[in-house]
């Protein structure tokens, strides 16, 4: 498929593209006195120094204008256009001119001179541009720019929501691309109607517009098609090709005569953008389809504009495809946009599984601390039946007692079950609970390996709040922090250790306080300890507080914080009172 764009290419570019307007006009003169006239190629024009009336005849093709009709615009200083041979009407304050079969004469234009050559401009229009583009030129190009602009806001704030580059680049993209028609759109107007202005300098002025569309072209092309990761080698092309471009602009800002793209067609760069879209197509990244089309669509554009391939006025051509184009990428990065949302929904429930499981070995652990002192119970329970049976003092009343003794062992190793499979259970669904009772649960569940270590641990709160959301996301939120602060203790051989939970309540928020006495976070890392993979321990996987900071601020819509107290830590959830 490449080969035969390839091949269709290169027949293209040798085509000499002419249009049928490009004949409409033969040779040109000039009259300083309107009698006589000599080519306009040989006159010397440049040293004008006279305020008389100057006149141009410009023959007219007839071969051409059986079958079809021109409308040609002249484009100048109202008060230096003086007359016309041939009929005219104004047109936004320009004569506008028919041409058709019916002219037999040359097209004669008298203009004053005011000691300089007078400016002016004709642009050439068909049939059909007349018809549905001239008449609503001011319509049509004010939807062109409000699409391009509206494309500038679009990206600009997906780029400052979610920081990806491509959204800035292409932003500054559309707005460049604003300029650059709304420049070609007033070209005419400038050339013809400003007498002082310098048009090298204008000249190099678009000159330098159009590199750093292509400069931001190029970085665009690199972040959205991730060009480093699928084609690492056409990356490192595209960053040469950008700091040509960036070169060239010096060479036109400090030497307006020196501009590669004098010599090397803008297409070959934009085919160069294509080339490097089916290659990370071909290597798997489907995005790449749109942003195919986009490119395809604007190389055909700029093809036709530069080559006169297409019968229709450059201007106009640039003005539906640029637009189109811009729809194009906008849909391209809406699904951009969607791509990454998928992917990190995929990677915050990856990372929410090997959170869990990473809580696993300490669960485990913790199963052994709560359940060995009931198993250890039990087990003098029942040497404590076998020596009353041997002794024959075995009777209903001590049965009695030691069946109600190891029934409460056993309510408390199945309530601890409990405990341990409710934090491990996942709903999507949202339900009311009593944040005390969740508070509880997962003190319950680390108490024996707390026991173990002398952590002491206090809860205060003045009375029980009911809240509505997701039991076990919280449940897992409030085990990661007590079980980091336990780790704390242990890394710092902290005397006394001691961890204090206050629950309170405010107008829009429930308020969970976990204060520990193990010596603080180092304030060069504070601000790094909810970013995911960051970790201090050795054998630490730095997910569990950036899942917790997850949990509570994207699927509950609260708040996780931490600061330094004198002593210790202090971290505090937020949770809203009502949603």
């Amino acid at each position: 498929m490449l080969r035969i764009i390839l091949f269709i290419f290169l027949i293209l570019i040798n085509l000499d593209a002419t249009t049928i307007k490009d004949s409409l006009f033969g040779s040109k003169f000039i009259s300083y006195d309107g009698i006589t006239f000599e080519p306009f190629e040989n006159s010397n024009y440049k040293n004008i120094q006279t305020n008389k009336d100057i006149t141009f005849k410009i023959n007219i093709n007839k071969k051409i204008l059986n079958n079809e009709i021109f409308y040609i615009k002249i484009f100048c200083k109202p008060d230096i256009f003086v007359s016309s041979n041939l009929k005219y009407r104004l047109n936004d304050d320009y004569p506008l001119i028919k041409i058709d079969k019916d002219i037999n004469e040359p097209l004669i234009l008298v203009f004053k001179a005011n000691n300089n050559l007078p400016k002016f401009y004709i642009k050439i229009y068909n049939e059909l541009e007349y018809n549905y583009i001239l008449k609503n030129e001011k319509i049509f190009f004010g939807i062109s720019y409000g699409i391009l602009l509206c494309a500038f806001l679009y990206n600009l704030v997906f780029y400052l929501s979610n920081k990806k580059r491509a959204f800035l680049y292409y932003s500054i993209l559309q707005l460049l691309l604003f300029f650059l028609l709304l420049i070609m759109y007033k070209e005419m107007f400038i050339f013809s109607c400003i007498t002082t202005v310098n048009e090298k300098i204008i000249d190099s002025s678009i000159s330098i517009l159009i590199n750093f569309i292509l400069f931001f072209s190029i970085l665009f092309n690199l972040e959205f098609l991730d060009t480093k990761k699928y084609t690492p080698s056409i990356h490192k092309a595209l960053k040469v090709l950008a700091l040509i471009i960036i070169i060239n602009s010096f060479m036109i800002l400090f030497s307006q005569s020196l501009n590669i793209f004098e010599y090397i067609s803008l297409h070959y760069v934009i085919l160069i953008l294509i080339f490097s879209a089916f290659v990370v197509l071909k290597r798997g990244n489907k995005t790449a389809i749109i942003y195919l089309i986009g490119w395809a669509l604007l190389f055909s554009i700029v093809f036709f504009s530069e080559t006169n391939f297409f019968e229709m006025n450059d201007l106009y051509l640039l003005h539906i495809g640029i637009p189109l184009e811009s729809l194009i990428f906008s849909l391209a990065l809406g699904l951009k946009i969607r791509q990454i949302e998928l992917e990190k929904q995929q990677n915050e429930t990856l990372l929410i599984n090997q959170s869990k499981l990473a809580s696993m070995g300490e669960m485990i652990g913790n199963i052994a601390h709560q359940w060995r002192q009931p198993l250890t119970h039990l087990s003098y329970i029942i040497m404590n039946i076998k020596a009353a049976y041997d002794n024959n003092k075995l009777n209903n009343e001590y049965i009695s007692k030691k069946s109600e003794e190891a029934n409460r062992q056993i309510e408390f190793m199945s309530q601890t079950i409990d405990d341990f499979r409710n934090f491990f259970k996942t709903s999507k669904l949202q339900s009311d609970f009593s944040l005390i009772e969740c508070i509880k649960e997962n003190i319950r569940l680390l108490n024996e390996s707390f026991k173990v270590l002398d952590i002491e641990i206090k809860l205060f709160y003045k009375k029980d709040f009911q809240i509505n959301t997701y039991k076990g996301q919280l449940s897992q939120v409030i085990f990661n922090l007590l079980n980091n602060a336990k780790d704390e203790f242990i890394k710092n051989k902290t005397i006394n250790p001691k961890i204090v939970i206050e629950l309170s309540k405010t107008d829009k928020y429930f308020i969970i306080k976990i204060i520990d006495n193990a010596g603080g976070i180092e304030e060069k890392i504070l601000k790094k300890i909810f970013e995911p993979y960051f970790t201090t321990k050795e054998s630490g996987l730095g997910i569990g507080l950036y899942m917790s900071k997850i949990i509570i601020e994207k699927n509950m819509k609260g708040k996780l914080e931490v600061v330094n107290r004198k002593d210790g830590a202090e971290f505090i959830i937020s949770l809203l009172t009502s949603k």
